[in-house]
């Protein structure tokens, strides 16, 4: 890859972002598709600035990670349909007269789902109430039709707020979703687990370094389910070993990684993005992430 002074600038913000992969993954499409350009990451301590450094810089284009997906909305200019109802923004788009911002994680999450099954009139059971959650939830009904969601999270507080939450954004935009969420707690699952069709993991548990941990015991993992976790490092979770070991069909965290970062690429570029690629340059560099 050539830089030059034509290059055009894209970048990652957030704190931390210095194990992030999006670097690999979008300078590996830039290059395939021979786009002068370059991806770099910045850990980000004032966000303020670093917008401010966007505008000034001509930086084209950024994804936004942790911690600062809610808070940068006060600073962008226009945000898209499912930006606004989740609350929340991975993405940048620069035009040079606007900052606009949109929400690809809610993409990623629904089509790794649908690559593998179908949604509509499915029951689903995703576990934890975080950021990650709510745009898994809001992706299912805003994109799909489940049959039904079980939001299963041990903070009781937490996952009914969350479920308020999406039932109200969902009838400013006349759709009735109150009735298809259900909460549960732990304790609960066992009674339910043998009916639903698909369960993802939300949660950071058996993220690297915690890697012998897993959100369900053997005991606690249906079989023969359709099985998703978006930890992306370690490839193999727990979670997904022991689901694998009941036959069920899992879903490695790469999957909604490498498909929110297309619909990136997509919407930075109006290209059609290499996603094959993309996981390729993934899969090559992952093993050196994970070690360092």
């Amino acid at each position: 890859m050539k830089i030059n002074a034509s290059t055009d600038v894209y970048c990652i913000i957030g704190n931390p972002v210095r194990h992030s992969f999006s670097p690999f993954i979008h300078n590996a499409a830039f290059k395939k598709l021979k786009i002068n350009a370059v991806y770099v990451a910045f850990e980000v301590k004032n966000l303020k600035e670093a917008i401010r450094g966007i505008k000034s810089l001509g930086i084209k284009g950024a994804s936004v990670t942790i911690p600062f997906k809610t808070e940068i909305i006060e600073y962008v200019d226009e945000i898209s349909d499912i930006a606004n109802l989740i609350g929340a923004v991975n993405t940048i788009i620069n035009t040079g007269e606007k900052l606009l911002a949109d929400n690809t994680d809610a993409f990623g999450f629904y089509q790794a789902l649908k690559n593998y099954t179908q949604i509509s009139d499915k029951k689903v059971a995703i576990f934890g109430s975080g950021g990650s959650a709510r745009a898994g939830i809001f992706s299912l009904f805003y994109y799909d039709n489940p049959m039904r969601v079980y939001l299963v999270a041990r903070n009781v507080n937490t996952r009914e707020k969350l479920k308020k939450e999406i039932v109200r954004s969902f009838n400013r935009f006349g759709k009735s979703v109150e009735n298809k969420i259900f909460c549960l707690g732990f304790e609960e699952w066992g009674k339910i687990k043998d009916e639903v069709d698909i369960l993802v993991n939300t949660t950071p548990v058996g993220m690297t370094p915690d890697i012998n941990s897993s959100i369900l015991t053997k005991e606690g993992m249906p079989q023969n389910k359709i099985v998703m976790d978006i930890v992306y490092n370690p490839f193999y979770t727990t979670f997904l070993k022991i689901a694998k070991e009941k036959e069920c069909r899992i879903i490695h965290g790469m999957d909604m990684l490498i498909l929110q970062a297309a619909k990136q690429f997509e919407l930075w570029t109006n290209r059609t993005a290499p996603v094959k690629v993309m996981r390729k340059s993934f899969l090559k560099n992952r093993r050196s992430i994970e070690n360092s």
